[in-house]
C-alpha cells in the first residue's frame, strides 16, 4: 500500500517536470514536442541529470551548471505540487478501490482514475501561466473540455444533459458579456473559455455555486491583497486560479452551497 503511494508522487513528481516545459513553450508559443530541454538563459541543452524531479534542482543549488544563472522556483514547486496532489489522488482511489471494489474489476472506477490525474495537470498548467504571463493556454482548456464531453457521453439521461449543457452554456456567456462590456478590463476572455469548461466539467447544479465560489475567493483574496497593500485598485489580478478554486470548493461541497442558497432565497 505504501510503495503505491510512493509510485504516485514519484509518478507526479515526472509528470510535473513535463508540466513545467509545457508551461513555459505554451508562454513562448513553442511546441512541447520540439526538442529536448534547455537552459532559459544560455539556451544549452540540458543533460538527463540536470532533469531529475526535485533533485536536480537541489543539488545544483537552484543554478544552471553551464551558465550560473538562477532556475526559476516554479520548477521545484509544480513538480511537487503535482506529485503531491497524485498521491492524494492515489490514497482516495486506493488499490482496494472505492468502496472495496478493485480498481482492475470496476471500469467505471479506473475510468474516474485516469480523469482524476488529467484534471489537475491541466488546471497546474492553467493556474501557473495565468498567475505569471495572464494567459490561459488554450491547450490546458480544450484538455478540460474533452475531457467534459467524453464524461458527459457516459450521462444516460438526455435530460441532465441538456441541463448540463445549458448551465455551462449560460455562464460562459455571463462571462462573456463582462469580458465584452468592460472590454477586457473586469474580465478575460481567457476566463469565458474556462468557466465553459469546468461548468462543463463539473455539471448541473455544481457549475452554479462554483461561479459564486470563485466570485467569493476572489473578492476575499482581492480585500486581503488591498489591506496589505500589495495591490492597488488599478492591479489587474488574474481570474483563472479564483475559477479553479471555485470549482475545486462547488466539487467537494455544492450540496452545501445549493442549500445554502435556497434557503436564502426562501
Amino acid at each position: 500500500m505504501v510503495l503505491y503511494y510512493i509510485f504516485s508522487f514519484l509518478f507526479g513528481l515526472g509528470v510535473g517536470s513535463f508540466l513545467n516545459v509545457v508551461i513555459l513553450r505554451g508562454a513562448r508559443g513553442e511546441s512541447f514536442v520540439k526538442g529536448r530541454s534547455r537552459c532559459e538563459s544560455c539556451g544549452k541543452t540540458l543533460q538527463w541529470f540536470e532533469l531529475i524531479p526535485l533533485a536536480s534542482f537541489f543539488i545544483q543549488k537552484a543554478r544552471c551548471r553551464s551558465c550560473g544563472a538562477k532556475l526559476s522556483w516554479q520548477y521545484p514547486l509544480v513538480e511537487f505540487a503535482t506529485g503531491l496532489l497524485f498521491a492524494l489522488i492515489a490514497i482516495y482511489y486506493s488499490p482496494s478501490g472505492v468502496e472495496g471494489i478493485p480498481l482492475w474489476l470496476s471500469p467505471r472506477l479506473a475510468f474516474e482514475l485516469m480523469f482524476a490525474f488529467v484534471i489537475p495537470s491541466a488546471s497546474i498548467v492553467i493556474l501557473v501561466s495565468d498567475i505569471r504571463w495572464k494567459i490561459i493556454p488554450n491547450g490546458a482548456v480544450v484538455t478540460l473540455l474533452v475531457v467534459s464531453l467524453i464524461r458527459e457521453s457516459t450521462r444516460l439521461s438526455l435530460v441532465d444533459i441538456g441541463y448540463d449543457v445549458g448551465a455551462a452554456l449560460g455562464l460562459a456567456f455571463f462571462f462573456f458579456a463582462l469580458w465584452f462590456l468592460s472590454r477586457g478590463a473586469w474580465m478575460g476572455f481567457g476566463d469565458v473559455k474556462l468557466v465553459l469548461a469546468t461548468s462543463f466539467l463539473l455539471g448541473f447544479p455544481a457549475s452554479i455555486p462554483a461561479v459564486l465560489f470563485s466570485f467569493w475567493i476572489g473578492a476575499a483574496f482581492g480585500v486581503i491583497l488591498l489591506a496589505l497593500r500589495v495591490v492597488n485598485l488599478k492591479t489587474q489580478i488574474p481570474f483563472g486560479p479564483f475559477i479553479l478554486a471555485g470549482s475545486a470548493a462547488a466539487y467537494f461541497y455544492s450540496e452545501t452551497a445549493l442549500w445554502y442558497i435556497g434557503m436564502s432565497m426562501g
